[in-house]
């Protein structure tokens, strides 16, 4: 029967048609598990409700995507095991695969373990990266490395003793990456499918058929995630999803664009460049107001798009098109070597830059600022850093406060933390909470405001007003028990100093 197989298809074709049948497997199952996952989030509530601020969709929305993605992915691989099973022993080989299974597990495991906390209750960034750093271990542990960089065929630089922490910088930045770019309806979904069916085309191109089949599964596990996550969305990708799809890009990317020995870091750039190019200015932008690059904003790409007038949708095409592109580009960096590629390349990714800094993605004036201020910043750095842990720190008090907020039956909370910088300059930043945006009119008739130091390394004053359309806020217990707990957490997740009861101000409209 093998033998009769063989002699019928060429390795070619039965990788293209153990691919089509696994991709479509893998589609289907994913619907059927997105489908459940999201009955499932609003029954446990595990749920991403709009805040006003980073959060802006209309309704709360279910989260946790990356669940049914990961099992899609798995059920895809055992699919492909099973096929395999029948295949000719000239062609079984191609759907193995030269990384480890269980390391690859292991470190989905693990990212999918990290994005699940972070979705339910906010994870510190610093822990975020020890865990993806720990991920990235296990798979360069498995034998996944770059030892060698191609350019272009112009020169070829072996790594050495830095070829595990480039290949950890790879992978932990594809995860970021994604993570950064996860910020509107079907958009990190949308890329993460062009891209991966780019990669399985290219791997078919140079006979990599195992990384190739695995990029269909995973093309069909997102095309799946797509059906429920465009807008209006009914479920998110998360961090869960996001950061799951980062690592298996940046991991199919390390295997695919790797031919012969050398690693061909153009294409492989090229590839992802949608996503690296808005992480990379969302990094430059932060740096430029001197904020952490883990704090969010809408400034991002598919941002500056909206800004411009287009659609969530539109948007969305428009990026996944991009990635499209560039993934063409890409792939001709493989199959055209010389100095004319190279300066195409260079330009392509130059144009690439210059249009994300058009849309308003970053102010160069205001990065030039900051870079000529960088002797004193780099004197009072310490206590910066200082502050922002503290901040960070306050974020996740915040999150942890929300369901009180909805015990208390409020509309809208907002908390302003003012004080004056360790270089002198004003410093103020601003939390909110919001039910839902509809009613945001009629939150100023009925409001309590609570004003309050908080002393630390750099003194501030805090601000905190509880507003409701509802009903006016006459119990003044319910407030200080809301600001027990406040000073509570604080005490527990920042290690300051709690103000006294007599430290408390009381102001009525």
């Amino acid at each position: 029967m093998k033998d009769n197989i063989h002699s019928m298809f060429s390795v070619w074709e039965i990788a293209l048609l153990a691919g089509g049948m696994v991709f479509l497997f893998t589609l289907t199952v994913g619907v059927l598990y997105t489908s459940w996952m999201c009955r499932v989030s609003w029954r446990w509530g595990a749920l991403d409700r709009p805040n006003g601020f980073l959060k802006r969709h209309r309704k709360a929305t279910a989260t946790l995507g990356g669940v049914p993605l990961f099992a899609a992915l798995g059920s895809g691989m055992l699919f492909l095991w099973y096929m395999s099973r029948d295949c000719p022993e000239t062609a079984a080989g191609y759907f193995g695969t030269e990384l480890s299974g269980w390391a690859l597990l292991a470190a989905s495991l693990i990212i999918l373990a990290l994005g699940i906390c972070d979705d339910l209750r906010r994870v510190l960034p610093r822990t975020k990266f020890i865990f993806q750093m720990l991920a990235a271990l296990i798979l360069v542990g498995s034998g996944l490395a770059i030892h060698r960089v191609d350019f272009f065929g112009l020169a070829e630089i072996p790594l050495g003793l830095l070829a595990v922490p480039f290949t950890i910088f790879w992978l932990v930045g594809s995860c970021n990456a994604f993570n950064f770019i996860d910020g509107m309806d079907g958009l990190a979904s949308g890329i993460g499918l062009v891209i991966s069916l780019v990669l399985a085309g290219l791997a078919f191109l140079v006979g990599d058929f195992s990384s190739g089949l695995f990029s269909l599964v995973l093309g069909g596990g997102l095309l799946a995630i797509l059906l429920f996550n465009r807008q209006p969305a009914v479920i998110f990708l998360g961090d869960s999803g996001s950061q799951l799809v980062g690592l298996l890009l940046g991991t199919l990317t390390i295997q695919i664009a790797t031919i012969g020995e050398a690693f061909y870091l153009p294409c492989a750039g090229i590839l992802l460049s949608v996503p690296i190019v808005d992480a990379f200015l969302s990094i430059l932008r932060r740096y430029s107001v001197s904020e952490s690059p883990a704090l969010g904003d809408h400034k991002h790409i598919h941002h500056c798009l909206r800004q411009r007038g287009m659609s969530v949708n539109g948007a969305a095409l428009a990026l996944s098109l991009s990635a499209l592109f560039s993934g063409v580009v890409g792939i001709l960096c493989v199959e055209v070597r010389g100095a004319g590629m190279a300066a195409g390349a260079v330009g392509f990714v130059v144009l690439e830059v210059w249009l994300a800094v058009r849309a308003g993605c970053l102010n160069p004036r205001v990065l030039a600022e900051r870079v000529k201020g960088r002797f004193r910043w780099s004197v009072v750095s310490k206590e910066q850093a200082k502050n922002r842990q503290g901040m960070a720190e306050l974020e996740v008090l915040w999150d942890r406060m929300k369901p009180l907020f909805e015990q208390m039956m409020l509309d809208r909370v907002v908390l302003t933390l003012e004080g004056v910088s360790a270089d002198g300059r004003t410093d103020c930043e601003t939390y909110q909470w919001v039910r839902s945006e509809e009613r945001i009119a009629e939150l100023f008739r009925n409001q309590w405001t609570k004003r309050f130091p908080l002393e630390g390394d750099v003194p501030r004053i805090a601000t905190l007003r509880l507003e409701s359309a509802k009903q006016q806020l006459k119990d003044e217990q319910r407030i200080d028990l809301l600001l027990r707990e406040i000073r509570n957490n604080m005490k527990s997740n920042a290690g300051r100093r709690v103000p006294a009861e007599e430290d408390l101000e009381l102001v009525k409209p």
